[in-house]
């Protein structure tokens, strides 16, 4: 799977929200991924790569169990195919990582998520993900039709596999914002 940019206005998507991450000191940072139903993946998480450790985010494994790790070094996401870059890299550390989830955070917004667990400062809160984690592949038939095969699922960084089954949260909440407030709160010393 290529990662790429299609165009000026998703570069400037993915620079705009990682710049804004530096202009202030945060005790906390709450990343709500709730209503996201996917899209471009790259955006999204080199927008947010100052909150994630360089290394591997995920993996996608196809049913032979061949390993296509996606990697963020230095500003920059690359799965073997191109790559790209935000034009800052530096890294917010130790603050406190509430992501929030639920039943219509889906696909590529899935796939964001995973790229927090298993970071020891990150917690996860809301109710189960939408279940749409894999990788899909575009079939271009005869007639001009399009078919969507999934090719791989996807592994996180603790190793856990998820076959299209949700992201369950840490804390199971319907006031997930109010209980990532609570939990930043309690984090801070």
């Amino acid at each position: 799977m290529t990662l790429r940019f299609k165009d000026n206005i998703t570069s400037d998507y993915a620079n705009f929200l990682e710049s804004s991450l530096h202009k202030n000191n945060y005790n906390g940072v709450i990343v709500d991924l709730r209503g996201n139903r996917g899209g471009d993946l790259s955006p999204m998480v080199l927008g947010l790569s100052p909150l994630l450790p360089d290394g591997t985010l995920f993996t996608y494994v196809d049913k032979s169990s061949h390993s296509k790790p996606v990697e963020l070094q230095n500003g920059e996401i690359n799965s073997g195919g191109s790559s790209t870059k935000v034009s800052d890299n530096k890294k917010i550390k130790k603050a406190p990582i509430a992501v929030l989830i639920d039943n219509n955070t889906g696909s590529s917004g899935e796939l964001t998520a995973l790229c927090f667990k298993g970071i020891p400062n990150v917690k996860f809160l809301g109710s189960d993900s939408a279940g749409y984690t894999s990788a899909n592949q575009t079939v271009y038939l005869y007639d001009g039709s399009t078919l969507q095969i999934t090719s791989a699922f996807v592994k996180d960084r603790t190793n856990n596999i998820y076959k299209n089954f949700p992201i369950s949260p840490d804390i199971q909440t319907n006031n997930a914002k109010s209980s990532a407030i609570e939990w930043i709160k309690s984090q801070i010393k």
